[in-house]
């Protein structure tokens, strides 16, 4: 009975442990808008950037970014190298299992081609039994193999078949020299590729597998957690949420009406 309670107490001590001064972030910089790295500079910059400063300036603490790949941010969180991460991973019920989210964005999946293909691609079945390109370290493959399930192959139609690539800028690289019909993107960088690249790239129909995006946090890290949902809430009470939005290229449907805590689940 005394271990069960010393164990008892240590959990609610870890849990109830303050929010650190100095915080540790992970940013995978290949995200435009969110998570990008100037080329000039070599300055870390994006939403992500701009929302962690501000997070932590509401939470009296200060950032250390930290270059991690995407397929490392959850286990970085769980071995404590890093404290949190943000970056537009999907909030999900099977990663709630290992890590917990303070939600902060909506995104959806979109088809993109090449400009000069919008004609032949009009619309998202001309792709079945066509090769679309994705990051295959996000929900894309899964995405992409159930939207061909239902649109495709249950119309009698050939399925699509899935690029995998490294991250979306490999991607846009595979549709370009040809080596793909379209690629698969989140709905909320499209905008922002589209500026940068002018009459590069059409996208085919609209999102599809709409999801919610999350701060990526240790789920025992609960006081973070609150400080963070609680942070987040203030900016979007005051609009300084929507403003940042607005000012870094994401369209006006990836904001969220409410700061959640595990909204998957």
């Amino acid at each position: 009975m005394m271990k069960r309670l010393l164990i008892a107490a240590s959990l609610a001590l870890t849990a109830a442990a303050p929010v650190p001064k100095q915080l540790t972030v992970g940013v995978y910089p290949s995200y435009p808008p969110l998570d990008m790295k100037d080329p000039a500079t070599g300055q870390l910059r994006g939403f992500d950037i701009s929302l962690g400063q501000a997070l932590a300036q509401r939470t009296g603490s200060k950032l250390t970014l930290q270059e991690t790949s995407f397929a490392q941010f959850i286990a970085s969180v769980e071995t404590g190298r890093i404290d949190l991460f943000f970056n537009g991973m999907n909030d999900t019920a099977v990663r709630e299992k290992t890590i917990s989210f303070v939600d902060y964005l909506r995104s959806g999946t979109q088809f993109m081609v090449r400009a000069a293909d919008a004609k032949t691609y009009a619309a998202p079945p001309d792709l079945c039994g066509k090769t679309v390109a994705g990051s295959r370290s996000t929900n894309l493959p899964q995405q992409v193999a159930s939207w061909s399930a239902e649109h495709c192959v249950a119309a009698g139609k050939p399925a699509i078949h899935f690029l995998d690539a490294d991250n979306n800028i490999d991607a846009r690289l595979q549709l370009k020299q040809g080596r793909a019909d379209a690629m698969a993107q989140d709905s909320l960088t499209i905008p922002y590729v589209q500026s940068q690249e002018a009459g590069v790239y059409a996208t085919v129909g609209e999102p599809f597998d709409t999801t919610v995006m999350g701060i990526g946090v240790g789920r025992t890290a609960t006081a973070l957690q609150d400080a963070l949902q609680k942070a987040l809430q203030s900016m979007m009470d005051d609009g300084s949420y929507k403003a940042l939005i607005k000012t870094s290229g994401l369209p006006e449907n990836a904001a969220i009406a409410k700061a959640t805590i595990d909204g998957a689940a």
